[in-house]
């Protein structure tokens, strides 16, 4: 299958192909030169298959004779891919040797290789900083010509004539006879560099930088080797542009002038695909095939250089100690002195051993290759069998060979779909085609689409894809009665599918909307736990009003929005629903209004807790279901009740609360006054009748507490029967 074969890409044969970066800029002399030539014949790409996402597979054969190299052109931003993804394969029993491309050191580690200091974009200033101490001639600056060393370059604001403020540049070197002089930059002024390797260095610059602009083709050339005539084989991924899909819908000529009519009808599809060759082959007799597809793919930078950034250490350091003057000793034992060296005595097992301990002890960095190519017989790339050969045949396994099994290609697999050119395509390299890619036979049906999110109706084809192809997502064009109608874009139709395609305003259709209603109305009554609970239905309708002024009939195709939670109520049924419409056909005759009605209804519940909904609110779920309030007032007869008394205990409560506020007011005032009273005997006298009307207020509070208290244990009492009464109650039914 093409998938099996697609996955096989990623993925480089056992024998290692050995992928060697040749670069082409050591100094000055080839830093400018061109980017490589051909090292070998062209192996010409033979297969193409591309894809959705932007990628292709690539594959190129060709006849090798003997030891002969080949070469594929790319364009540098393909090499990435095709050293991600390169296979190649010498079908006649030789093998690939080696595989190598041009390629460049990054601009800026080239740069380092030459003194200058310079980036790839330097100011004036920092080339004249450059040259700083450089033997230079200046002529042309209003005297005569001057030798020199180069001190300084600066830039001076200065103030013309005019008031304009300008910047000038000024040179300042040291003449060979000693003297300081400042010389002004202008255009009519020359500075010479006399020091020829100074010269030698910014030459090589300025040709580093104009071989980097030119460095866009890249040559990867295959070494074969073997015997005799054979096949070979080269297949990678690479970045291509995205191929493009778009159709031509062909009606037969009806004989009659107008719009045509609706109606089911036979129609030619035609599908074609944009195809851009942006790579660096050609493409002559290539098989082309087009998948409507996106596997996974992504870019690592294998062609660039990349160096890395490592530690600097510092130099370590003999610590330096100063001489030592040692005094002598004033007493010595006496004996013999003790040996000047100690000598070890290595046997021949010990030797052996110390032998085989130091060569395992060496770095594997300073094996030589040549002992583990030695021996084996490998199909990767080096001499006597490849790296990949010694170390297989040192590891005593057998040589794999890859099994290249051709399977037919399938039109469909997993979720994608393929168009096989069937005639070999021809497309040469920045070159683009129109490529035709299918031609079939459709149903369509000549309808007018109406969406009031759009007020003006459209034509539109009901567009059945008879064909056991899947049509791509592109555009396409309408042509009626050998003349352009219009065109569109389309998502994509799989086999048996039908799609509406819009493509042309239909002006002699008219559609309005009339009779909106929105209604609540109440269905259902639940009491359960204290809770009442009210399901309402909520009723919608509308009124399409659809007119055709045309001369002929017209099919309408009325979109109505589909809302989560609403049903449809009326007997009208769409002919088809999807995920955001409902549509309803209207068939309409020459100059006739049709009304198209649509109620939809939708269920919702409301509920109350009935130890805290008020007595009004109550009263309005109770008088507001007309149809059942005898069933209901004797449910809630009890609650009703209960709800009663506690709401007249909570008034009597209330008014006695207000006769002990009146009361205390009164003793305070009556104990102020008290308090501002003279020992004269009028005022022992007013002051005996306050003390009588406190005495009588006294007993009254005292009566009123406790009349309150005996209410607020009836209110008690009372609120227990209603949470009773409320756990009780339970009701169901319909309104």
């Amino acid at each position: 299958m093409l998938l099996r074969r697609l996955v096989s890409v990623s993925l480089l044969p056992l024998s290692a192909l050995l992928v060697a970066q040749t670069s082409t800029e050591p100094r000055a002399q080839k830093a400018g030169s061109p980017s490589a030539s051909r090292d070998g014949a062209e192996l010409p790409v033979r297969r193409v298959v591309l894809y959705k996402n932007g990628v292709g597979y690539f594959e190129h054969s060709g006849r090798v004779s003997g030891n002969q190299a080949v070469t594929i052109d790319f364009t540098s931003s393909q090499l990435d891919d095709a050293l991600q993804s390169l296979t190649a394969l010498d079908l006649g029993g030789g093998r690939i040797t080696g595989v190598g491309y041009n390629s460049t050191t990054p601009l800026d580690q080239q740069l380092k290789n030459i003194p200058l200091g310079l980036d790839d974009q330097p100011s004036t200033e920092e080339l004249y900083g450059s040259l700083r101490g450089a033997r230079v001639e200046v002529s042309g600056a209003g005297a005569a010509t001057v030798s020199g060393r180069i001190v300084s370059y600066e830039t001076r604001s200065q103030k013309t004539t005019a008031g304009d403020t300008v910047e000038r540049a000024f040179l300042t070197m040291v003449s060979d006879a000693g003297a300081v002089r400042t010389f002004e930059l202008g255009g009519a002024t020359s500075v010479r560099i006399l020091d020829g390797g100074l010269r030698r260095d910014l030459d090589e610059y300025l040709a580093l930088l104009a071989s980097t602009q030119s460095q866009q083709v890249r040559h990867l050339t295959l070494q074969a080797q073997g015997t005799g005539t054979r096949d070979i084989r080269v297949s990678y991924i690479s970045e291509v542009p995205v191929w493009k899909s778009t159709y031509r819908i062909v009606f037969p000529d009806s004989g009659k002038s107008g719009t045509p009519a609706s109606g089911s009808e036979t129609a030619i599809l035609q599908g074609w695909a944009v195809v851009d060759n942006t790579v660096g082959s050609d493409w002559d007799n290539v098989q082309l095939s087009l998948v409507a597809g996106a596997p996974q793919s992504f870019i690592e930078p294998l062609s660039r250089p990349i160096y890395t950034q490592r530690p600097e250490v510092p130099v370590p350091e003999a610590a330096n100690i100063a001489p030592v003057v040692h005094e002598g000793a004033l007493d010595a034992p006496a004996g013999p002195p003790p040996p000047a060296s100690q000598t070890v005595t290595v046997t021949g097992a010990n030797g052996q051993l110390l032998t085989e301990q130091s060569i395992h002890g060496l770095p594997q960095a300073r094996m030589k290759v040549s002992q583990g190519i030695a021996a084996g017989r490998g199909y990767g790339s080096g001499s006597a069998g490849g790296v990949m050969g010694g170390v297989l045949g040192a590891l005593g396994t057998a040589p794999m060979i890859q099994d290249e099994s051709l399977s037919a290609n399938s039109a469909k697999f997993d979720d994608y779909f393929e168009y096989t050119v069937a005639q070999p395509v021809t497309i040469h390299k920045n070159e683009s085609a129109l490529v035709p890619v299918l031609q079939t036979n459709v149903q369509a049906d000549r309808v007018t689409l109406y969406n009031a999110s759009n007020p003006v109706p459209l034509r539109a084809l009901w567009l059945t894809n008879s064909s056991n192809l899947t049509l791509d997502r592109g555009s396409f064009s309408i042509f009626e009665n050998g003349e352009f109608a219009g065109e569109g874009l389309t998502d994509p139709i799989h086999a048996s599918e039908k799609r509406l395609l819009s493509y042309a305003v239909d002006q002699a259709v008219h559609v309005s909307t009339e009779g909106r209603l929105n209604s609540s109305h109440l269905r259902h009554i639940t009491v359960h736990d204290g809770y009442l609970t009210e399901r309402s239905e909520e009723v919608r309708e509308i009124t399409y009003v659809v007119h055709n002024a045309a001369s002929d009939a017209r099919n309408v195709i009325v979109e109505h929005p589909v809302q989560s939670g609403w049903k449809l109520t009326s007997e009208v049924k769409p002919v088809e629903t999807s995920a955001s419409y409902y549509r309803f056909s209207v068939a309409t005759q020459p100059g006739e209004t049709v009304r198209l009605h649509i109620g939809e209804a939708h269920t919702q519940g409301v509920s109350w807790q009935l130890t805290a909904i008020q007595d009004d609110q109550l009263q309005v779920i109770v008088t507001g279901n007309s149809a059942d309030r005898p069933a209901l007032e004797k449910a809630l007869a009890p609650v009703l009740a209960a709800r009663a008394k506690v709401h007249d205990l909570d008034t009597q409560i209330d008014a006695k609360q207000s006769d002990i506020d009146r009361l205390a007011a009164d003793q305070k005032r009556l104990h102020d006054n008290l308090e501002g009273l003279k020992d004269s005997p009028e005022e022992r006298a007013l002051a005996r009748r306050y003390a009588g009307e406190m005495n009588t207020d006294e007993d009254q509070l005292q009566s009123l507490r406790k009349d309150q208290t005996d209410l607020e244990q009836q209110r008690k009492t009372a609120q227990l029967a209603l949470d009773e009464a409320i756990r009780s109650l339970n009701l169901d039914q319909d309104v």
